[in-house]
């Protein structure tokens, strides 16, 4: 990824391995010269307003850039100022690659995101918001997440998965997120032979949240359903 001023001069490139370097060498010289090939490499960019409700804004999410416990990536903050893209900051594991803009009552946008993960016999698929004045890893921002795993050491066999995410947008700060999704889980004991686990019975469940402030609260009817999934009431 580069940018390049109206002029065709560099302000903004990549090849090198670390984005600290990156940013710096927007100010001075690099350590290393231009390359041919990109090591941190942009995989998706996404616009909105999310410095403030006027401010022109834009999230690069890097691709393969960080290790696992950062979810192999994180995300460029740019803003505009003065006709020039210019970073705001570099967070990694704060990952923008599969992401909804939300308008929060004030006219600043958040992201509602997806992402997949997995580990130690779990496999993961969480919802969660980023929002770029508080920006945190993806997992500390969790809406929801579904765990799925199967083994006598884990205490059982569970089945969860998020099918569909539905959006009710009644006006900025007025917006209502309904998760569909499915749960089942057997609890087993330590003697259970790995090799012969049990499917639990799986049932649909339709998961509500609503906009407190910048944060997705579920509903007190839906509370109960979204336990299963290890969200508590705030």
């Amino acid at each position: 990824m580069r940018t390049v001023t109206a002029e065709g001069q560099k302000a903004l490139g990549c090849g090198a391995g670390s984005m600290d370097e990156i940013l710096a060498s927007r100010m001075g010289q690099r350590r290393h010269p231009w390359m041919p090939y990109v090591l941190w490499e942009a995989d998706g960019v996404i616009f909105g307003h999310f410095l403030s409700p006027a401010s022109e804004d834009a999230a690069v999410n890097c691709f393969a850039c960080e290790s696992h416990p950062a979810l192999y990536g994180g995300t460029l903050l740019l803003t505009r100022k003065s006709g020039q893209w210019v970073p705001v900051w570099y967070k990694a594991s704060v990952i923008t690659r599969h992401c909804r803009r939300v308008a929060l009552a004030t006219g600043r946008q958040i992201l509602v995101c997806e992402e997949t993960d997995g580990g130690m016999g779990h496999s993961l698929h969480g919802l969660y918001t980023v929002n770029f004045t508080n920006p945190k890893f993806a997992w500390h921002s969790v809406v929801l997440r579904a765990d799925t795993y199967g083994d006598a050491m884990l205490g059982g066999v569970q089945r969860q998965s998020i099918d569909r995410v539905a959006f009710d947008d009644a006006g900025p700060g007025e917006i209502r997120v309904r998760v569909y999704a499915r749960h089942g889980r057997i609890h087993l004991g330590s003697e259970q032979e790995a090799e012969r686990l049990p499917v639990p019975k799986v049932s649909s469940f339709e998961i509500d949240f609503r906009l407190v402030g910048d944060t997705f609260t579920v509903t007190p009817e839906t509370a109960s359903a979204a336990r299963l999934f290890g969200v508590r009431k705030r």
